[in-house]
């Protein structure tokens, strides 16, 4: 399947980890397409997510998403997408991991 989702997370300086949700990204290689929602009240934990989706090519961004899934400060963990038009997928994405924080 060509389409990733990928939940975002940023450093929280309260857990010392990086367990804080900042936003998701879902990609579609086939079109090339990117969508990107990012969570309301995160934006000091998601600055570097931010820096780096600022520029990215669509076409090269699922190379890099599999590169920065790894990092320690930044990481990412990959979702099995839902049918549906990507916009659409990634805010549902969204409201469920807003929806476990409660």
């Amino acid at each position: 399947m060509s389409r990733h989702v990928w939940v975002l997370l940023g450093w929280s300086p309260e857990h010392g980890a990086a367990v804080a949700v900042v936003g998701v990204v879902g990609l579609d290689a086939e079109k090339p397409e990117s969508f990107v929602e990012w969570v309301p009240r995160e934006p000091v934990a998601g600055w570097i997510w931010r820096e780096r989706l600022a520029d990215a090519n669509p076409a090269t961004l699922a190379d890099r998403m599999e590169f920065w899934a790894e990092t320690p400060v930044a990481p990412a963990v990959r979702v099995e997408p839902a049918e549906g038009a990507l916009g659409d997928v990634v805010r549902a994405q969204v409201d469920d991991v807003l929806g476990l924080a409660n």
